[in-house]
Parts: structure tokens; sequence; C-alpha cells
């Protein structure tokens, strides 16, 4: 990421966390505004100084192998390979070329446990139900009389529009109600 600005004391000390005292490591588009201000800064310089004391005591660090235990335990946890419908459609240049394809992939994606058929089932029957309530109860949250906003519960008129106002939490209806 390149600075827009010049460097601050606050955004080097950011820089030798994230990536050390080791310029190379440094973004390119940093570089030199990270040189100017060590030169003219003590205090940048002393920022420095503890990022390559930091630097040094991990490296110092012993590094130790890990048991086969800690791997055999780690292979287990690791996600399962992707669907060949995925990895299809990865290699598959052209997007859609092959019929279903990118699609397939895109599927295998978002339900990588096997058929799709049963997460698709679901949304669409959802769809639908919210649909069909949301259109047979006539009832609006937003609904207004002559430019001005009225609740649910003013226009509730049966129990059916009541209990709809009380699942949309129209906090003035149910201190009516329990009252």
């Amino acid at each position: 990421m390149m600075n827009a600005g010049p460097m601050t004391l606050e955004r080097l000390d950011s820089l030798l966390a994230a990536y050390g005292a080791d310029e190379a490591g440094w973004p390119a588009g940093e570089r030199q505004a990270a040189h100017e201000l060590i030169a003219a800064s003590d205090e940048a310089r002393r920022l420095l100084e503890e990022a390559r004391e930091l630097d040094a005591l991990l490296n110092a660090a012993p590094v130790e192998k890990p048991s086969a235990e800690l791997v055999e335990r780690l292979m287990a946890a690791r996600p399962r390979e992707l669907p060949r419908e995925l990895t299809g459609a990865r290699r598959a240049s052209g997007g859609m070329r092959k019929k279903g394809g990118s699609l397939r992939g895109f599927a295998a994606a978002l339900w990588p446990y096997g058929s799709s058929a049963f997460p698709a089932g679901a949304l669409a029957a959802s769809l639908v139900l919210g649909i069909a309530l949301g259109t047979s109860t006539g009832i609006s949250p937003i609904a207004t009389n002559n430019g001005v906003a009225i609740t649910a519960t003013e226009t509730a008129d049966s129990t059916d529009d009541q209990l709809i106002a009380i699942a949309l939490a129209d906090s003035g209806y149910i201190e009516e109600w329990t009252q």
C-alpha cells in the first residue's frame, strides 16, 4: 500500500510491527519515505533499533519440528478436497461455454455437501411462503392516512392482523394488549 502523505512515526511503527526491521520486507512504495524519516528523527531510529532487537530475539528462538501426532491431527482437521464440479469450473476457460459448468461450480462452492437440490428447494419454499404471507395479510408496517404515517395497530381489524402487528414489534399494541 502506498502512503499518500509523508511518513509519520505512527506509520513507521506500524510498518516495523507488520514487516520487521528488514527493509526488504517493507512495501516498496513506502521504503523511501521510511528511510527519510529514519535519517531525520532520533525517535524513528529508536523504533528501528527496537524492531531489530525483536527480530534478533525471534530469530534466536528454537524452532521444533512438529510431532507426528500434531501433523496427524492437523491433516485430519483440514478441509476436504474441492468437489470435481468446482475444480472443473475453475479450470474451464471461457466461463459458461460448458453447459452449466460455472453454475455447477458456483453451486458446489455454496453447498459443498452433495446435491444442492435441498438448499435450493428450501430457498424457493421460503420465498414462496414469504410472498404468499406478505400479499395475503393486507397489512403494511408503513401505512399512511392522508400523508400521515400510521402504525400497524391502527390498521389491524382482525385477530390475524393483530398477531401480525405483534410480530412486527409494534410496541404500542403490545402495551394496549397487556393492560
